[in-house]
């Protein structure tokens, strides 16, 4: 009996960490027709210096998709627009494997992903990290290189609601 409940304990709290590795587009809903102002810090990759950029940034939020519209206010030429799509049932944001969910009661969200990639043209496991509630919101890169264990930050943007 001990063997039957300990197996229903185990299927039920490992059903419920991977449906917490979810997000659909109602995690999403605030941050529609929203603007913000912050900056980006981001590692320089010529020299190591931490180089800030005051920001601007408008999301919209539309069917499966959130859509950054990003303005640089001294780098006009790096203003863009990115688009971010739930993908997999809810698994994925864009080719982003969401590794990490958390909701606070307070409406908080954290949502952190993965993937394999490059950075400085070395092989990598990038880690994102979007943060966001009513007034703050931010996007967290963090680069671990396959041949140098141990995580740091490439850039982050932090904004508050405009």
């Amino acid at each position: 009996m001990k063997t039957i409940i300990t197996v229903i304990i185990s299927i039920a709290l490992a059903t419920f960490a991977q449906a917490q590795q979810k997000v659909s587009i109602s995690d999403f809903e605030s941050l529609d027709n929203t603007n913000w102002t912050g900056e980006l810090m981001y590692v320089n990759y010529s020299d190591s210096k931490e180089v800030i950029l005051p920001t601007t940034l408008r999301i919209e939020v539309e069917k499966n998709k959130i859509i950054f519209y990003k303005k640089y206010t001294t780098e006009e030429s790096a203003n863009d627009k990115s688009t971010i799509k739930i993908k997999k049932d809810g698994t994925y944001l864009g080719n982003e494997k969401i590794i990490r969910v958390q909701r606070s009661t307070d409406g908080s969200i954290e949502v952190e992903t993965r993937y394999e990639g490059k950075d400085a043209n070395r092989d990598a496991t990038i880690y994102i990290t979007y943060s966001f509630n009513e007034h703050q919101l931010s996007m967290k890169k963090e680069v671990e290189f396959k041949d140098a264990p141990g995580k740091f930050v490439r850039n982050q943007y932090s904004y508050t609601e405009s």
